[in-house]
């Protein structure tokens, strides 16, 4: 890759393989030039927003005010010449020497930080879903990402968004998509035609990704590492939807409440709630409680492996592909070989190694919460009284 003519010349670090990076403004995309990177992490998430680290070496190519001036610039990471990922520094950690570290936030990220400031309330009546995503993700395009939608053969919803509804827009598209045969979205990176880097946000349905991309490894040969856990936290038989009532409704109107029962013959009743707070229509409520009775049917897999960045090669697919993992372990002696989506791509750069997530069609996955977690959550006092109070049971 080279920079504008008219910029000048900056140091540039190599990392191992061919990395480089680049970096513009987030606003009106003026480039910035040429950037020193000498340590770079980066994860790519279906359905969801990535995130990296990188280290920059002073004097980085860019001033240190640029630096400095968190959500003002955007920093290109090319592989073997080719864009591969882009994101938004959004904190800086300075140890007093010339390295400093960078976390970034993937470009489509920004809907993190935007709102849904739409009033009165938008209401989706029987509309295709992915327009209603593509409402959703629009503020994109005010940071320079191209927004594709692809309906497929469709899939009409009903919807009502109400005024700064929710934790965020991001927050509200990766609900839209976690529902049964709901659109999927993912970043992908291109070249313009004028030799500009350019990001993408595809939103499609019933997939995006390719089905036949062939990709597979194999432990105790092209893998580097490789675990599988299998989780029954969330494993039930009954599930117990919580939904909620509008803004506008009388005080003490009832919750509204799903059940949804798929006993099992080996298994006795296990129940599990799930509150999904700003859910207000019987429908919506009711396709939650659907998916996640059948995501949650099974212990969850959650299976990783690790190949190097060039084998395959890096670049030559991303998260949403099918993928699959042969593993002959003690626990499986006889061998598992598992197709399944990849949902999730962890590079690094220095180690040469890009680390997959694999969304095997056993129940997504689904991590176990730390002590922590579960206190900064919530505790079980404030849960039995926030499911307390009057409910009423669903059709």
């Amino acid at each position: 890759m080279t920079a504008d003519s008219g910029l000048l010349a900056r140091p540039v670090v190599q990392l191992p393989g061919r990395w480089s990076f680049w970096a513009d403004m987030i606003v009106g995309a003026v480039p910035l030039g040429p950037v020193s990177v000498t340590a770079f992490r980066a994860t790519s998430v279906l359905s969801g927003f990535g995130s990296a680290t990188a280290t920059v070496s002073l004097p980085c190519g860019l001033d240190e005010s640029r630096v400095r001036r968190l959500w003002s610039w955007r920093l290109w990471a090319y592989y073997n010449g080719a864009p591969f990922w882009c994101g938004v520094p959004t904190g800086i950690t300075d140890d007093g020497s010339t390295n400093v570290a960078l976390t970034l936030t993937e470009l489509p990220g920004y809907l993190l930080k935007r709102q849904f400031d739409v009033s009165p309330n938008q209401v989706y009546s029987q509309v295709e879903q992915t327009v209603i995503a593509r409402d959703l993700a629009s503020p994109v395009t005010d940071v320079g990402v191209v927004l594709v939608t692809q309906a497929g053969g469709g899939f009409l919803r009903d919807r009502t968004y109400q005024y700064l509804e929710g934790d965020s827009r991001g927050a509200l598209l990766a609900n839209l998509t976690g529902v049964a045969s709901g659109p999927e979205f993912r970043a992908e990176y291109a070249t313009t035609a004028g030799g500009l880097p350019q990001c993408t946000l595809r939103i499609a349905y019933p997939r995006v990704g390719s089905a036949t991309a062939g990709l597979a490894v194999t432990v105790g040969g092209d893998a580097l590492s490789y675990s599988a856990a299998w989780d029954a936290d969330q494993l039930r038989t009954q599930t117990f939807a919580l939904g909620d009532v509008p803004n506008t409704a009388a005080a003490n109107t009832p919750r509204p409440v799903k059940v949804v029962s798929a006993p099992q013959l080996d298994r006795p009743r296990l129940d599990a709630i799930d509150d999904w707070a700003g859910t207000v229509l019987a429908t919506t409520l009711a396709e939650r409680a659907q998916t996640a009775s059948v995501q949650q049917a099974e212990a969850a897999l959650t299976l990783a492996a690790t190949p190097s960045e060039s084998f395959p090669a890096l670049g030559a697919y991303g998260v949403g592909d099918d993928v699959t993992v042969r593993a002959v372990t003690p626990l499986t002696p006889g061998g598992l070989t598992t197709t399944g989506r990849l949902t999730q791509l962890d590079v690094d750069a220095a180690a040469g190694s890009a680390a997959w997530t694999v969304k095997t069609p056993s129940p997504a996955p689904k991590v176990r919460e730390t002590l922590n977690g579960r206190l900064d959550r919530i505790d079980s006092k404030v849960r039995a009284v926030f499911h307390g109070g009057p409910m009423t049971i669903l059709p």
